[in-house]
């Protein structure tokens, strides 16, 4: 495995809370209560919100190790939009997760929005993934919805969990993945 490394943006959006719990748990699986961090951190006008993880994946039996910078969508980035264009903050995103909670409408109605924004200001396609919380405890009905979403979205959906952290590791490597494809492919630069 070679020391140098690529490095890539994944846009995290949707819920908040629930993106900001994905992140602050891959990136410290030690953490016992990611939701009442995320609550805290949110309550700032201007949280930090951005993480870096460091990931190895295997593609056709070779090993790559990638750089995930993640970055939280979250009201603050509106404040970007007077000095940078809605097109520069997108094509610097090399993939999305969006953080999808039933309990949150907002969430559910913004996902298409931040789908529409991300495919008209990023002049690509990237890979993006539809993740939800099974902490939570969602009722059989909840966690259709969510699974009806990616499917009007065509998006593959996650259940992960921001308490224990199964399956949180897993979303990121299968996006890592993606992205790397998508580089041999010709259709990202490092």
């Amino acid at each position: 495995m070679s020391s140098e490394h690529d490095r890539y943006k994944v846009l995290v959006a949707g819920d908040s809370i629930l993106g900001y719990g994905l992140c602050a748990k891959l990136t410290n699986d030690s953490l016992r209560y990611p939701r009442k961090l995320a609550e805290k951190a949110l309550a700032s006008d201007w949280p930090e919100a951005e993480w870096t993880k460091f990931m190895s994946v295997s593609i056709d039996g070779e090993i790559t190790t990638m750089e995930l910078d993640l970055e939280l969508h979250g009201p603050w980035v509106w404040e970007l939009y007077n000095v940078m264009e809605p097109r520069d903050y997108y094509r610097r995103f090399d993939a999305a997760l969006l953080a999808v909670n039933p309990r949150n409408l907002d969430s559910f109605t913004h996902i298409p929005e931040f789908i529409d924004a991300i495919h008209a200001h990023s002049g690509r396609m990237i890979p993006i993934v539809l993740v939800g919380d099974s902490s939570l405890e969602m009722t059989e009905e909840e966690v259709k919805k969510i699974v009806e979403l990616g499917e009007q979205l065509d998006l593959p959906v996650r259940l992960a969990n921001i308490v224990t952290g199964e399956n949180i590791d897993q979303v990121f490597r299968e996006l890592a993945v993606d992205i790397q494809v998508d580089k041999e492919a010709g259709m990202i630069d490092s």
